[in-house]
Order: structure tokens, then sequence, then C-alpha cells
């Protein structure tokens, strides 16, 4: 799937999570137990890391907070399929790991991606946002 994604997007990148301030990842993962879960990982190496440096500290909780919720939906394989058949996706209350880093931003009224919706936003788009710094890690 992570090669189809990067062939399909045009991009280095097939995944987006949010890393929280213990170094834990809340994401949206396929595959067996699929859906959104809060990971450790154990080597950082080929991971590239983005920060939005102009982020307070309560701006982040929320973020935080929001993508805590997630934990436990189920991961939204239609629409990842958006990007191959170009259909149109409402909200599902499912989650493709670049949507959920996105939602949970714009929730916060941090518009990473101009006049953007979630449900279109690829993991190698979503690194395109000129908010996004990447920061050694």
């Amino acid at each position: 799937m992570s090669a189809m994604i990067r062939w399909q997007t045009w991009s280095d990148y097939s995944h987006a999570a949010i890393v929280l301030p213990d170094g834990s990842i809340i994401e949206a993962w396929q595959g067996l137990g699929a859906g959104v879960r809060r990971k450790w990982v154990e080597d950082w190496d080929g991971i590239d890391v983005f920060d939005v440096d102009w982020l307070s500290k309560e701006k982040s909780a929320a973020v935080e907070a929001f993508a805590r919720q997630q934990i436990g939906k189920r991961y939204d394989y239609l629409g990842v399929l958006r990007f191959l058949n170009r259909r149109k996706v409402i909200s599902n209350g499912k989650w493709f790991c670049s949507e959920l880093v996105f939602e949970a931003f714009m929730l916060e009224g941090i518009d990473l991606l101009a006049r953007t919706n979630s449900s279109r936003v690829s993991p190698g788009l979503l690194a395109r946002s000129p908010l996004l710094r990447r920061i050694p890690f």
C-alpha cells in the first residue's frame, strides 16, 4: 500500500502521524488491527519529522487531545481509494493517516493547506505545507 501511495501521489512520503511530547505517535494505520492507534517508535532512522514553529502549547495540547479521541476509530480504506478514482468522499468517522493529521490541526484553526479538505490530503501534499518545517529528531 505504501508504494502505491507514493506512486499515485508523486511523493517520497506514504505516511503521516502526530508525534506526542513523550516521543510516541498517534497514527491511522492500515493492515492487521487497522485504525487509529498510539505507538512508540523505536527507530527514527529514515523518518522525517515536521514542526509548526509558532504552535502554542494550548493549540498543541488541543491537537493532541483531538488525536487521542480518535484512537480506536477505523482506517479509512475508501478514503485512500479516492486518490485512485477521484470520487468525492463524505466524512465517515474513519481516518487515513494524513487526513487525521490535517484534520487535527484544521479543527484548531491551523490551516496547513489553504482551501483544502482533509479527505484530499496525501502524506506528500501535507509535507508541502508552508507552515511545516522539517526538524532533526
